[in-house]
């Protein structure tokens, strides 16, 4: 059956996800190689549009650093390996759409393909990031739907799975927890700001036909390393980022 064929598909999607949408870096290159001269002469409608990328894939950062905050711990998260989920969300974001962490990657890619100035490529990659979502997502919903059950079933078929429906939103079960945002998503962010940094910089490189730093952005992509060197520190050497006992569990 079709169904079991995507379920497969999505199982090995699942554990490769993190690397997969690589295949997009040899397209990115021929789109910037392909480049002879600049996009526009105007510097501040070229670094307006050059912003308005990075606040696209923003935004799909902040979806994704919402979805965790909210959720219940052991339910979201970053785990290849295997399928992983002691509770379901279905308040806050996941009122609105079964998958906003995907919601969120799909925002944050779709920035740097358009920052590539090719239309093409970025509607080449939105509609490739939905048909390979679709597949992990056939994997996760049959592992959710054995889990649990109705309370699956009635959440899913009120919920849409990728494209929100805002007028159904619950208020989150669960307070905000900054700790569970900023761990998980920090190195997202500084994989965003390296990955445009290192676009211009070969943008540059196909125009000029020489190595230049673009200030604009280095200084960015500065500020994001050291910012990732300390937040990573603070992960594995000290209990910043462990969420505090709840009475009862001390």
């Amino acid at each position: 059956m079709l169904i079991h064929e995507l379920e497969q598909q999505g199982g090995w999607l699942f554990r490769h996800r993190s690397y997969i949408p690589l295949a997009l870096l040899p397209f990115a290159l021929l789109v910037l190689a392909s480049h002879r001269e600049p996009w526009t002469d105007v510097l501040w409608l070229e670094r307006g549009y050059e912003l308005g990328c990075l606040l696209i894939s923003l935004c799909g950062l902040m979806v994704r650093g919402m979805a965790l905050g909210y959720a219940q711990p052991g339910s979201s998260g970053r785990n290849t390996k295997e399928q992983i989920a002691d509770h379901l969300n279905i308040t806050g974001l996941y009122s609105v759409c079964r998958h906003p962490l995907y919601v969120g990657n799909i925002l944050m890619m779709l920035g740097v393909l358009l920052f590539t100035k090719s239309a093409l490529l970025a509607l080449a990659g939105f509609f490739g990031y939905i048909l390979f979502y679709e597949r992990i997502i056939a994997a996760e919903e049959r592992f959710l739907a054995d889990k649990f059950g109705a309370v699956f079933q009635e959440w899913a078929v009120r919920t849409p799975a990728l494209f929100p429906r805002s007028r159904q939103w619950l208020k989150p079960s669960y307070s905000f927890k900054w700790r569970a945002a900023v761990k998980g998503e920090f190195y997202g962010f500084t994989a965003l700001v390296s990955s445009l940094f290192a676009l211009r910089s070969l943008d540059i490189r196909f125009i000029e036909g020489a190595w230049r730093l673009d200030m604009f952005w280095f200084w960015p992509f500065a500020a994001s390393l050291l910012l990732f060197v300390i937040l990573r520190f603070l992960r594995k050497h000290t209990t910043l980022f462990e969420e505090p006992r709840a009475p009862e569990d001390m």
